[in-house]
């Protein structure tokens, strides 16, 4: 880092020596004038060089503090990830609730599933994952069950099966067991009046969301 910053102050002193000479020699330039151009730019050529180093300096009498300067913006910086952590963290809590509204029967999907994906790309966009892990992996839990609960609404020995089971069923599991034909037509009968081709799809679509939940828990585990 050191080696480039003197190579730019460098680089902006002799640009500033062939830019004052030229404007001296059209005579847009005095002698003095010239000098001191050669100097100012020589000083900000210095400055650029030890900026690492210098921890303030005078322009005109008005002193500039960098270092006071970026450790304030580093420290505002850090108090400002903090705050967004603990606002994803916030979140991430209101989103194991449920909305309060009564689901459809005809829906394979927990309703907090889409507000979760929702927040999971931002707490991903600002990579803020490997510090709500332990969050994400609890909201995870909670939005399994959720799901495997929407699925029994197609089949209600699902829920019976795995209600006291301690490990998630992988979706493999899920799926032999949720798309058993008896139970779907017993469904399309209850809910898509004999639908048989709604019902499968209802039920595709749920254990599609499980998927990504526990692909999502592995990964993450």
């Amino acid at each position: 880092m050191r080696v480039v910053l003197v190579i730019l102050g460098a680089l902006l002193f002799i640009a500033s020596v062939k830019l004052g000479y030229c404007l001296l020699s059209n005579g847009k330039l005095s002698g003095s004038e010239f000098i001191s151009l050669i100097i100012a730019f020589a000083i900000i050529g210095l400055i650029i060089s030890f900026a690492s180093e210098v921890s303030e300096f005078s322009i005109a009498g008005n002193i500039v503090k960098l270092k006071e300067v970026k450790a304030d913006a580093e420290r505002s910086i850090a108090e400002l990830k903090e705050a967004r952590t603990e606002t994803f963290r916030f979140l991430l809590s209101l989103t194991k609730k449920y909305g309060g509204g009564l689901g459809s029967i005809r829906n394979p999907i927990d309703e907090r599933i889409p507000d979760f994906w929702s927040l999971f790309e931002k707490i991903s966009s600002f990579s803020c994952v490997n510090d709500l892990k332990k969050n994400i992996m609890e909201v995870i839990d909670v939005l399994l069950k959720g799901q495997i609960k929407a699925i029994s609404k197609f089949n209600n020995n699902v829920e019976t099966k795995y209600r006291g089971e301690y490990e998630f069923p992988t979706p493999v599991a899920l799926s032999h067991d949720s798309l058993q034909e008896q139970h779907l037509q017993e469904a399309a009968g209850r809910i898509f009046q004999g639908d048989l081709y709604k019902t499968r799809g209802a039920v595709l679509a749920g254990l599609e969301e499980y998927r990504k939940l526990f692909e999502l828990k592995n990964k993450l585990s």
